[in-house]
């Protein structure tokens, strides 16, 4: 068993320096097919730089985003207390510092290899039974990561197994509350599309980080399906001032497919947030055609954009129309809250009442006339009238007093 696991290593260390020379977030659509040869993904999202325009580039919608109202198993009662001025914004502060962990970018790694390793071909035991063995490493000093798994297959070939039946062993045998054995449905089409129709984009991704570890192939995937629907719809809004929106930036940025989400914080008129990811795609790319100086203006830097690569005109339509005329739509929230006609209260009228209550059209109908119904008040409408009718006799006493004529003193007195 040793030497097996000895073998294993060697061999998945072979396989990572060559698997990690093509990366996996560049999109062959977009990007120069050569370029995910050269690229190196996790260098360039660490670099300080590159992590500062991202979290800028985030954004802070601390009401409508960060602190917002969520589904989680225990509500928590909301809190509301007085406070003066100073008090206030020392808890905005506050507030802001703890937003900023939450908006940590997710951590981007290349997916592991997916190629499995032979270890031994044994046809003396072909057909020994229907189905595949799988043989886990159970010891306790084992982590998830480092964890053995080998494949036994029917024709006696002995192997390591793949990305997903390695993780699906440590789950079956290492249950976790957060990680079941098979992944959720949303993950996959139709409920997927089903999710990002009704806007729950970070609901989604979310649930991903919580059951995916980041160097997961099927979590990548999943996360680029997302990003690819999110441009293709235009809805940065539902990531925007999310943990996730940095990794969106930077995957446009890293394939240079950044038109669509310039035109978004054009039509915001959001021109430094413009400027920042053509600074972040400068970045990415060291020999791209532009310059860009540190003391260029955010004016500049996307007016020079926008010259030189006019082909993306009909992709910058919205950006144009700010730099030329100032025009800034609304959000696709706000548009949504605006739409919302507010319905008007009805005020439902008593169909009973003391008028009607004795007749036919009544709630006993044809029964009043063959019975005697009698109206009686309530315990605290006769408690109010007996209280009124008592101050009203002390009223009246009171006057009657007053109206008795004093007798004249008499002068031998």
């Amino acid at each position: 068993m040793y030497r097996i696991v000895r073998k294993i290593l060697r061999l998945n260390i072979l396989q990572l320096e060559q698997y990690r020379s093509a990366s996996a977030w560049v999109n062959r659509a977009w990007a120069d097919p050569e370029a995910s040869k050269t690229v190196d993904a996790e260098k360039l999202f660490i670099n300080p730089e590159v992590q500062r325009l991202l979290t800028e580039l985030t954004g802070m919608d601390l009401e409508k985003k960060v602190f917002k109202s969520r589904r989680t198993e225990f509500q928590q009662r909301s809190h509301y207390a007085l406070m003066t001025d100073e008090r206030l914004d020392q808890t905005m502060e506050k507030m802001r510092e703890e937003a900023l962990r939450f908006l940590s970018p997710v951590p981007l790694k290349e997916p592991r290899s997916q190629e499995v390793s032979i270890l031994s071909r044994d046809p003396e035991i072909e057909g020994f039974d229907n189905s595949k063995f799988v043989f886990t490493d159970i010891t306790f000093d084992a982590t998830d990561q480092d964890r053995t798994v080998v494949v036994r297959e029917v024709d006696g070939t002995l192997r390591t197994a793949t990305p997903e039946e390695h993780d699906r062993m440590n789950r079956t045998y290492y249950e976790k509350p957060n990680r079941p054995v098979f992944p959720p449905p949303v993950f996959e089409d139709p409920f997927l599309q089903n999710a990002l129709d009704k806007k729950e984009h970070e609901f989604v991704l979310d649930w991903a980080c919580w059951f995916f570890e980041p160097d997961d192939p099927a979590y990548i995937k999943l996360v680029l399906r997302v990003f690819d629907r999110v441009v293709e719809a235009g809805d940065f809004d539902a990531l925007h001032s999310t943990r996730h929106f940095g990794t969106l930036a930077f995957y446009l940025a890293l394939n240079g497919n950044i038109p669509p989400l310039l035109n978004y914080f054009g039509a915001r008129g959001r021109l430094g947030d413009c400027a920042k990811l053509v600074r972040l795609q400068k970045i990415l790319h060291p020999d791209w055609r532009s310059a860009i100086n540190s003391s260029d203006s955010d004016l500049k830097i996307v007016t020079d954009f926008v010259k030189e690569n006019s082909r993306y005109r009909e992709q910058l339509k919205d950006l144009n129309a700010f730099l030329h005329s100032g025009t800034v739509q609304p959000s696709t929230s706000q548009t949504q809250n605006d739409k919302q006609v507010k319905k008007p209260r009805i005020m439902r009228k008593t169909t009973v009442d003391a008028s009607n209550i004795q007749t036919s059209g009544g709630p006993l109908g044809e029964l009043s006339d063959e019975y005697e119904v009698q109206l009686v008040k309530s315990e605290g409408e006769a408690a109010e009238q007996d209280q009124s009718e008592v101050q009203q006799e002390r009223h009246g006493r009171f006057r009657r007093q007053q109206s008795k004529p004093k007798k004249p003193k008499s002068d031998d007195q």
